[in-house]
């Protein structure tokens, strides 16, 4: 990206940031999962539970978000480049806002 220049729907480093980033955050969540060591002293690894599931689900939903924002910048960059309808990214190709899937 240039300088004074912002990015844009049709920045195909803006769509490659939201896919590495949906991506990472997802993965970020399962590992979380898989790591809960055991702690013996139940109101302790009860409150350790709730607060990993409480990360875990935060994790997922940036995941979520980075993924609506995907699309809606795939969706523009697609209506503007007149192509068929899907972006490719990293991890796939996203279809436009409105199409059914």
């Amino acid at each position: 990206m240039t300088e004074g220049r912002l990015a844009g729907p049709e920045d195909p480093a803006t769509l490659r940031a939201l896919a590495t980033g949906r991506s990472a955050t997802r993965t970020m969540s399962d590992d979380l999962l898989t790591h809960l060591p055991d702690l013996g002293d139940l109101p302790t690894q009860r409150a350790l539970d709730a607060w990993v599931e409480q990360a875990a689900d935060s994790l997922r939903a940036l995941s979520g978000a980075l993924e609506e924002r995907f699309v809606v910048l795939g969706s523009k960059r697609s209506h503007s480049a007149g192509d068929d309808g899907f972006v490719s990214g990293t991890t796939g190709s996203a279809p436009r806002a409105g199409d059914p899937r």
